[in-house]
């Protein structure tokens, strides 16, 4: 389920970054703390991905402390934080033959995690079984609405114009050191590590990860003969990690968020489209601190605005230090000057 890293590629996805992350001072000349500090914003947050976020992040919602899991892709190739632009908001999905309720945050769950459960009639909501992973529990609820604002107690392919899904993820990992830096875990208390935290040299002995993440998104647009979607929604999540190394004591924290702000995607028969309006706010904060050590704290800022155009504009701020970038649609990169 996990994928172990060695040094060597610690080393290769700090160079492999993008341009877009390479200014984390006004001066380009930011300490080696920093940088590797950075890596924490390669992939999301423990659970995370249980959220309904903008960010691609990895599906199994377990990383290595903040190395990346087996899903999650390289800082680099993207050039934005998270795993990446998710596949819906980068012009990367097809709504296919006949679209109806398919394509870019199609289905009855908003384009968001699957679940199991029942509909709650003195609610109005279908509320989903909470399930339980590697010491984090997921929660989810969903709610169906007609054009004309009348809830249902089930998605119909024909009639539903708008879902909401309101998620959540808690819990506490604990890590095992991985001596062997084998991929599995077996019947140990929790996932291995290879030993090291991103930007330090001390072997890990210890590590507890507690999470706290929540998510709400509303997809409107959605019954028979639409044909555009508009998304709105929120997700914030914080992972605070305690542990010791063969220095000390250490304590790290990520907190990431994001914010969808009325991003319409005209939905045409079987082709990829993207975005032509709205904006995405993305915000990852990250600090690590061993005892009798002072404190290394990091920020992004990404905020990518669609204008109706083959090109989003991404304002990318690292640490203070603001870039204006673009990125042709569909799936295109980030560029910066």
């Amino acid at each position: 389920m996990m994928r172990t890293f060695r040094v060597a590629s610690l080393a290769a996805l700090l160079l492999s970054t993008g341009a877009c992350a390479d200014f984390l001072t006004s001066s380009n000349e930011a300490s080696a703390d920093s940088q590797a500090l950075t890596a924490a914003f390669s992939t999301v947050p423990v659970g995370f991905a249980n959220n309904s976020s903008s960010y691609s992040g990895e599906s199994d919602g377990v990383t290595s402390l903040w190395l990346p899991g087996r899903h999650a892709r390289g800082f680099g190739r993207e050039g934005l934080m998270g795993g990446g632009l998710g596949d819906a908001f980068a012009g990367a999905m097809s709504a296919g033959r006949g679209f109806g309720h398919h394509g870019p945050f199609g289905g009855r769950f908003g384009g968001g995690r699957t679940c199991d459960g029942a509909f709650d009639a003195s609610t109005g909501w279908f509320v989903c079984a909470p399930a339980v992973r590697n010491g984090v529990t997921a929660t989810q609820q969903v709610q169906y609405k007609t054009a004309a604002g009348a809830v249902q107690a089930a998605f119909d392919t024909a009639t539903t114009n708008s879902v909401q899904v309101q998620s959540s993820a808690a819990g506490t990992v604990s890590y095992v050191k991985d001596s062997t830096h084998g991929p599995s875990w077996g019947g140990r208390k929790g996932p291995p590590h290879i030993g090291r935290l991103i930007g330090d040299s001390n072997t890990v002995l210890t590590a507890n990860t507690t999470v706290s993440h929540r998510s709400d998104r509303l997809v409107t647009g959605l019954a028979t003969g639409s044909t555009r979607r508009t998304v709105a929604g929120t997700s914030a999540g914080d992972e605070s990690t305690t542990g010791t190394t063969s220095a000390g004591t250490f304590t790290a924290r990520r907190v990431a968020a994001d914010t969808t702000r009325g991003v319409v995607i005209p939905i045409a028969d079987g082709k990829p489209t993207y975005p032509v309006e709205g904006t995405v706010i993305r915000v990852m904060n990250a600090s690590f601190t061993v005892t009798g050590a002072s404190p290394v704290t990091a920020s992004r800022r990404e905020v990518i605005t669609y204008d109706g155009s083959s090109t989003a504009t991404i304002v990318i701020t690292i640490n203070g230090d603001t870039k204006t970038c673009t990125m042709a649609l569909p799936k295109g990169r980030p560029a910066c000057p």
